[in-house]
């Protein structure tokens, strides 16, 4: 089924019109016409079931007919901080992490990353990247069925990530990490937890001075097992084992 996210509230039978980056979104992108159904999140976080009542040249009218039961949201919120990779190798971490359930994504500058974000002025700088991932996370929360659009903030530094990090379970996959697993952490606390922060390193993985702010900031450092997973990887793989975890 079709998904749109509206900034406005909407009403049940009454028609709503779209303009804008939306309409062009239901009649360029997916050339929707009359009659023809879609879900509708409006800014309160509201799911409609909803029909195109009216499809013209630049907008597009919307009734909605009736409310979503239940949630496609897990109870447990999963925040990713994910260390900033090259390219297309971000876009991907935050477009499968979105599909997988992620609540939040910030991206996180740690030493070994090789990106540089110090430009302010929207062209591939520190403001153009992030517009790009929040955009990335929209097109993914559309096509996966989100109820919620995952915020993609602002990238921060390592050492001010660890310490802003909440309360709830917070690990941080580590190619040092012994003795303690993924799976251990998981089976104690996972289900207890209503927030789990997850901390990915870069290409280059972690260095011990970070591991050591980690765990002075009550962050678990935890093994995947015996093969080390690339950055694009590692954050969609440990996301689907904490959902498997506390979902199934």
């Amino acid at each position: 089924m079709t998904r749109i996210f509206i900034k406005d509230v909407i009403k049940i039978d009454t028609a709503h019109c779209l303009t804008g980056d939306d309409a062009h979104y239901l009649l360029s992108v997916l050339r929707m016409r009359e009659g023809e159904q879609l879900d509708v999140v409006d800014g309160a976080g509201c799911v409609y079931h909803a029909f195109v009542a009216e499809a013209g040249k630049d907008r597009c009218v919307v009734t909605a007919t009736g409310r979503q039961e239940g949630t496609h949201e897990t109870d447990t919120r999963i925040i990713l901080y994910q260390s900033v990779s090259k390219g297309e190798r971000m876009d991907l971490t935050i477009q499968k992490s979105v599909e997988l359930g992620v609540h939040k994504i910030v991206p996180v500058i740690s030493d070994r990353c090789v990106v540089k974000l110090d430009g302010k002025d929207g062209k591939g700088g520190k403001n153009g990247k992030s517009d790009r991932w929040q955009k990335i996370a929209l097109e993914a929360a559309r096509q996966s069925g989100r109820d919620i659009v995952p915020v993609v903030t602002e990238p921060v530094r390592f050492a001010q990530a660890v310490k802003n990090a909440g309360a709830g379970l917070k690990i941080i996959p580590w190619e040092e990490a012994r003795g303690v697993t993924l799976r251990d952490v998981l089976a104690v606390r996972g289900k207890a937890e209503s927030v789990i922060s997850v901390f990915i390193g870069p290409e280059g993985g972690f260095t011990a001075a970070e591991a050591d702010m980690a765990r002075a900031n009550d962050i678990v450092p935890v093994t995947l097992g015996p093969r080390i997973l690339r950055t694009e990887t590692a954050g969609p793989a440990v996301l689907a084992m904490i959902m498997y975890e506390t979902e199934m």
